[in-house]
C-alpha cells in the first residue's frame, strides 16, 4: 500500500475511535436538535419530535470515518457471536415489519433509521474495539462530567446555571420536575446534565461497574485510578435516588465479587472489600443528613401506597392490551405513546411506555421482535450458567457479562433502555460481549 494511502487510513481509523469515545462519553446528555417538532398534546413532546441527540451525532461521524476506511482499505467484516448478530439482525427487521401496522409510521421509519446505525455501531465494536482502554477512558470521562454536576446539584437543590450544555432548569417548586415529597419540602433528585434522574441514574451505575471491573481485574496502576474515581462518584450515584439503578448496582457488584470468591482471587476480594468500606465512609455524611428522604424513597416501593408504582402497574395492565391487539406485527417502533392515546380515551396517568422493557420490544415490534429481544436477554445468563467455572477466570467476559446484567436488571423497572440514547448503552454492551465470547474461543 503507498504510504499516501496508508496515511489516509490511519486517519480515518483515528477518527472513527475518537468519534466512538464521544458517542460513550455523551450518552446520557440531553442536549440535543429538534430535526422536526411535531407537538401532539397530551404527550410529552420528546415522544413525537425527530430530534438528534449528541450521540447521535457522533456516532453517525463515526460510521462515516470507518466507512471511509473500510474504501480505502477494503477488508472482510466479522459478525462476531452469531446468534447475537442474528438476534440483532432480527430485532431491526422486526422493527422495519412494525412501521407497517404502526400509529406513527412517520416517526417509526425514523427510528428504524436508528436501529440500522446501531446494527452498524455493534458491527464496529466488534471489528475495530482492539482494547479495553477504548471502553474505559470514555466512561471515565463521561463519570467524570456528569458526577460533580449531580451532586452540585443536590447540594444546591437547584439547577446550576449550565443550560447551555443541556443542563433542565430545575427548581423543585415546579410541578414536573423529580422530586422526593417529605415533611413538607420537595426535596430535587440529581439530574446532572441528562433528562432524568433514572436516566443519570442508570448512566452512574453502568459506568460505576465498568470502573469495578477494572478494580476488580486491572493491572498496574489501572485499579488505583478506577477506585479513586469510583469512590469520587459514587455520591452522584446515590443522589439520583433511582432505585432501579441502586439495585442494579448492587447486584452486579455483589455479583462479581461472588465470581471472585468461587474463583479463590482473595486480593481481589479484599480491594472489593476495602472500596465498600470506603464507599460507606464517603457515602455516610450525605446518608445522616437525609436519613428521611432515604427512607422516604426506600419505603415508596409499596405498590399499594405508592402513586408511582400504582402508575407503573396500571402501565403493564394497558401494555398488555396493546400487545395481545397488535401481536403480530407491533404498534410501532416508538410509537407506544401515541397508541395508548389512541386506544385509551380516559387515561388516569401520563401517556408514557410501560417501564419493562421485555413487554416493551412485543408491543412495538410484535411477538417476533419480542422473540429476538428474550433471546438476547437470556443468553448472557444461560452462557454464565453453562460456563461459570471457565468465564470467571475470563476478565473481558466477566466485564462485558456485568454491563450487560446491570442493564438487563435496569430494563425491568425502566424503558429507558429501549429509547433513543439509552439504546446506545444496550447495543454498546451486546457489542463487548460478543467481542469478549470472540477473544475466548480464540
Amino acid at each position: 500500500m503507498p504510504l499516501s494511502q496508508n496515511k489516509t487510513t490511519c486517519f480515518f481509523e483515528i477518527g472513527a475511535k475518537i468519534f466512538f469515545a464521544l458517542t460513550i462519553i455523551f450518552i446520557p446528555f440531553r442536549w440535543r436538535i429538534d430535526v422536526w417538532f411535531r407537538p401532539m398534546p397530551p404527550l410529552y413532546s420528546d415522544y413525537t419530535n425527530f430530534q438528534l441527540f449528541l450521540t447521535d451525532i457522533t456516532l453517525i461521524y463515526l460510521l462515516i470515518f470507518w466507512f471511509a476506511s473500510l474504501i480505502i482499505q477494503p477488508r472482510k467484516l466479522n459478525a462476531g457471536n452469531a446468534l447475537i448478530f442474528i438476534c440483532l439482525i432480527g430485532l431491526t427487521v422486526s422493527g422495519i415489519i412494525s412501521v407497517f401496522g404502526s400509529v406513527d409510521s412517520i416517526l417509526s421509519r425514523y427510528h428504524v433509521f436508528r436501529f440500522i446505525l446501531l446494527l452498524l455501531f455493534y458491527l464496529y465494536i466488534v471489528n475495530e474495539l482492539q482494547s479495553p482502554l477504548w471502553v474505559i477512558v470514555p466512561i471515565a470521562l463521561q463519570i467524570i462530567i456528569q458526577a460533580p454536576v449531580a451532586i452540585g446539584q443536590s447540594l444546591a437543590q437547584s439547577s446550576l446555571g449550565l443550560q447551555t450544555f443541556g443542563e433542565i432548569f430545575l427548581d423543585p417548586q415546579i410541578l414536573g420536575t423529580s422530586i422526593i415529597p417529605i415533611d413538607g419540602i420537595r426535596f430535587l433528585r440529581a439530574y446532572g446534565l441528562s433528562d432524568h434522574p433514572n436516566i443519570l441514574g442508570g448512566a452512574i451505575a453502568f459506568s460505576l461497574i465498568i470502573l469495578f471491573a477494572v478494580i476488580l481485574y486491572g493491572k498496574n496502576r489501572l485499579p488505583l485510578f478506577s477506585s479513586i474515581l469510583f469512590l469520587i462518584s459514587f455520591p452522584a450515584l446515590i443522589l439520583t435516588f433511582s432505585r432501579s439503578a441502586w439495585l442494579s448496582f448492587g447486584l452486579v457488584t455483589s455479583f462479581m465479587v461472588a465470581c471472585e470468591a468461587f474463583a479463590q482471587k482473595w486480593d481481589s476480594v479484599k480491594r472489593a472489600s476495602l472500596l465498600g468500606m470506603l464507599s460507606l465512609v464517603v457515602i455516610s455524611p450525605i446518608l445522616f443528613q437525609q436519613a428521611s428522604v432515604f427512607e422516604k424513597r426506600v419505603n415508596a416501593g409499596n405498590v399499594i401506597n405508592d402513586a408511582t408504582m400504582q402508575q407503573r402497574d396500571y402501565l403493564l395492565e394497558v401494555g398488555n392490551t396493546l400487545f395481545v391487539e397488535h401481536s403480530a406485527r407491533g404498534i410501532g417502533l416508538s410509537a407506544t405513546p401515541l397508541a395508548l392515546k389512541e386506544r385509551f380515551e380516559d387515561f388516569p396517568a401520563n401517556y408514557q411506555p410501560p417501564h419493562y422493557v421485555p413487554l416493551l420490544v412485543a408491543i412495538e415490534t410484535g411477538v417476533l421482535g419480542g422473540m429476538f429481544y428474550l433471546i438476547l436477554f437470556l443468553m448472557p445468563f444461560m452462557l454464565f450458567i453453562l460456563k461459570w467455572k471457565t468465564y470467571i477466570h475470563q476478565p473481558y467476559v466477566m466485564a462485558s457479562l456485568a454491563l450487560i446484567f446491570a442493564i438487563s436488571i435496569v430494563s425491568l423497572f425502566d424503558y429507558y433502555t429501549w429509547y433513543v440514547t439509552g439504546r446506545v448503552w444496550q447495543w454498546l454492551a451486546w457489542g463487548i460481549f460478543s467481542l469478549a465470547l470472540q477473544k475466548a474461543n480464540e
